[in-house]
């Protein structure tokens, strides 16, 4: 099968097929990661001389000492005046049954994780949960992708064939991030983070008034701003005219509002921006804060393995321009079941059945798109 790579942004879209180089770096950082990509891209580029440029797409797992793929592919093709999509029917036939929707071990860890904050051992941790849906027949990939694009102009959704086949794949990365961890365009640096969060509500007043509420909650704008610090904090150590702006900004999805900050910068010349992403990942955004302390309270209260949930998706050409997201709003689809994932960033002041409800939300984005 012709590995598959999709990405459409609300200024592009882009689609790469087939693997014509793997790149495999000797260490699982971002020094090493970015040394492996600019060999592969310097061998192609003079195998090739056609004037066709490479390109190189990547998926970071979120624990980023894990194995990342990286690879050249054969095919690529940016275009910016690509269809409006019409979205397909769903499937009436095709019954499907939900597992783990309601999570009782969800709230409980929610609970013991305000434990450890009160304690002191931590001030923020992102908790994730996935459910498992499963279809009566096989799930329509392509019809799931076009949902996606056509309910989330605002955001990044990506499609990607997972490496247990890059050759011949039996299951699919897809999802609608909204959420840029890095944008490089000739040096110009940005990366916008989401933190603190509320869902919508049905009608314009109410929602209105919800997302004023957002602005205004102490709890949000402090999981806010320790997101905000940490990634200004690392754009400084490799770049020049940062900028933070004091005060998030409202950022909004179909089913939720956010809390977001456009951080802007100039990467300075012998940087790579690979090495900037992996220096950013993970963020509070997706972990939490002090970082090793989230990261154990994750591994040991989660009770699964993230894998890609919660990476890093995206491009980078031979100039160093590309953009970075993270894998949120997302599932693995293979044959007739789809496992969803979502997660809530746990402050002190955090309700469980708050969050849990946040949570549900989130998930609501892929499981609408499954039909």
């Amino acid at each position: 099968m012709n590995a598959r790579f999709d990405l459409t942004t609300p200024g592009y879209r882009l689609r790469a097929r087939g693997v014509a180089q793997r790149i495999c770096p000797e260490r699982s950082d971002g020094v090493s990661v970015a040394a492996a990509v600019d060999a592969a891209m310097a061998a192609v580029t003079e195998k090739t001389r056609n004037g066709s440029k490479p390109i190189v797409v990547g998926l970071v797992p979120f624990d980023a000492d894990a194995q990342a793929v990286f690879y050249i592919p054969e095919e690529v093709e940016f275009s910016t005046d690509y269809p409006a999509t019409t979205l397909p029917k769903d499937d009436q036939r095709n019954t499907f049954e939900i597992h783990g929707d309601d999570s009782p071990a969800y709230r409980e860890n929610v609970a013991e994780a305000l434990r450890r904050i009160k304690s002191g051992d931590l001030d923020k941790v992102v908790l994730a949960r996935s459910v498992t849906v499963d279809f009566s027949s096989p799930i329509d990939i392509d019809a799931v992708y076009a949902r996606l694009c056509a309910r989330n102009g605002n955001a990044y959704v990506y499609r990607v064939d997972l490496p247990d086949g890059l050759e011949e794949t039996s299951s699919v990365l897809l999802g609608a991030s909204p959420e840029l961890v890095l944008s490089s365009d000739k040096g110009k640096i940005r990366s916008t983070p989401l933190a603190g969060s509320i869902p919508r509500a049905a009608n314009a007043l109410a929602d209105e008034e919800v997302a004023r509420g957002l602005l205004n909650s102490k709890k949000d704008l402090a999981e806010h701003s320790l997101v905000v610090q940490a990634v200004g904090e690392t754009f400084r150590q490799f770049a020049d005219m940062v900028e933070v702006p004091s005060e998030p900004q409202l950022v909004q999805t179909p089913v939720i509002w956010h809390l977001g900050t456009y951080i802007t910068g100039m990467l300075r010349e012998d940087v790579s921006p690979i090495a900037l992403a992996y220096a950013l990942h993970p963020t509070p955004a997706v972990g939490g804060w002090p970082q090793d302390a989230a990261k154990k309270t994750i591994a040991e209260l989660e009770g699964f393995d993230r894998g890609f949930y919660a990476g890093l998706i995206g491009w980078m050409d031979e100039e160093g321009n590309g953009e970075w997201v993270l894998t949120l709003r997302c599932g693995i689809v293979s044959g007739n079941r789809a496992t969803v994932f979502a997660g809530a960033g746990i402050v002190a002041g955090s309700d469980p059945e708050k969050e849990h409800t946040e949570t549900r939300t989130k998930l609501q984005t892929f499981i609408n798109a499954l039909g």
